[in-house]
């Protein structure tokens, strides 16, 4: 599971935390930016004119869960108590905040919720593959991801996710098969770069491993990278 750790951190979606100046844009524009923390300034703003507004509340959980926040993402999510108000975007950012809280086993039940009320976003599958990941539940996380893909999305991010529950388990070699063809189509992509050369390196393709890695890192760090990971810190 320590390598799962290790990986996802990494990924696109494994995350909330994001930070950006705020240059008095519109809110369409802070949003494609990913511009949180001038997010936040918009709704908090917002809430004075209109106190308690339950899709202000919404807005300002979802971005201070990005920020990292979690005390406030918790705080503004727990206001709107009206089950009307409870729809898949709010079971969705609820989940969210549970994945940054380490909640996993309720990020997972959120995101079902999100499910049943029909939200159209098929990210929800990648998260709640990382949340059963993270409770080592290899079997519906593995079944989450494919589900994303089903659902159309990114067939890289999906394989670099599956790959992630086959060096959990010990399989590198099928996390190596999952991953070559897609560093080959796209050796750019650092992420998958530096999941695949954890793949090798368990694999014992050492040689393979450092030259994937020196073409991301400098000889330094990818010696350091590949000491690493075949010294793992192991937990008391």
């Amino acid at each position: 599971m320590r390598f799962l750790l290790i990986i996802t951190v990494l990924l696109t979606l494994s995350g909330c935390v994001s930070s950006q100046a705020h240059h008095g844009a519109s809110i369409d524009n802070l949003e494609k930016v990913g511009n949180y923390q001038g997010i936040v300034e918009h709704y908090r703003k917002q809430l004075v004119n209109k106190p308690n507004n339950p899709a202000t509340m919404l807005k300002l959980a979802d971005a201070y869960c990005h920020l990292g926040d979690t005390e406030s993402a918790q705080f503004y999510i727990s206001q709107p108590t009206s089950p009307r108000l409870h729809n898949g975007e709010y079971y969705f950012v609820a989940g969210n905040i549970d994945m940054a809280a380490e909640q996993y086993q309720s990020a997972v039940k959120k995101y079902e919720q999100a499910i049943n009320k029909h939200i159209n976003n098929p990210a929800i599958y990648i998260k709640k593959g990382i949340a059963y990941g993270y409770l080592n539940d290899y079997k519906n996380a593995s079944h989450s991801f494919n589900q994303a893909r089903l659902h159309g999305y990114d067939e890289n991010i999906v394989k670099n996710n599956l790959a992630t529950l086959k060096i959990a388990q010990n399989q590198n070699q099928q996390a190596v098969d999952l991953l070559l063809p897609v560093y080959q189509h796209n050796p750019k992509n650092k992420k998958v770069a530096f999941n695949l050369a954890i793949a090798l390196v368990r694999a014992g393709d050492i040689t393979q491993a450092k030259q994937i890695l020196l073409t991301h890192y400098s000889k330094a760090e990818t010696t350091q990278l590949i000491n690493a990971l075949e010294n793992p810190v192991k937990k008391d």
